[in-house]
C-alpha cells in the first residue's frame, strides 16, 4: 500500500466528482449532449480513481485494481484538464 498512490487516487475521485457536477447541472437544464459527455467522462474517471483507491487500501482487493504511479499522474492530468475546460469562461 502506497500512501502517495492512495492520495492521488482519492484526489482523482474528488476532482472528477467536483468537475462532473457543473456539466451534469447544465445538461439537466439544456439537454445538450456535450454536457452529458463531459459529466460521463468525469464519472468514468471518478470510478477509475475509486478502483485504484480500493486497490491501495489494506483490504483484500483484486490484483487488477493495483496501479502504477505514471498511469495515475496521466489520469490526474486528464481530470485537471477537464476541470480547466469546465471552469474557463466562454468567449463572447
Amino acid at each position: 500500500m502506497g500512501l502517495v498512490e492512495l492520495f492521488v487516487a482519492v484526489l482523482i475521485v474528488g476532482v472528477s466528482c467536483v468537475n462532473g457536477a457543473m456539466p451534469a447541472a447544465a445538461w439537466s437544464r439544456s439537454r445538450d449532449g456535450r454536457f452529458l459527455c463531459l459529466a460521463a467522462a468525469n464519472g468514468v474517471l471518478a470510478g477509475l480513481g475509486g478502483l485504484w483507491a480500493w486497490g491501495q487500501l489494506p483490504v483484500e482487493a483484486p490484483s487488477w485494481t493495483a496501479i502504477a504511479w505514471p498511469a495515475e499522474v496521466v489520469v490526474l492530468g486528464v481530470a485537471l484538464l477537464l476541470l480547466a475546460a469546465t471552469l474557463l469562461p466562454r468567449r463572447a
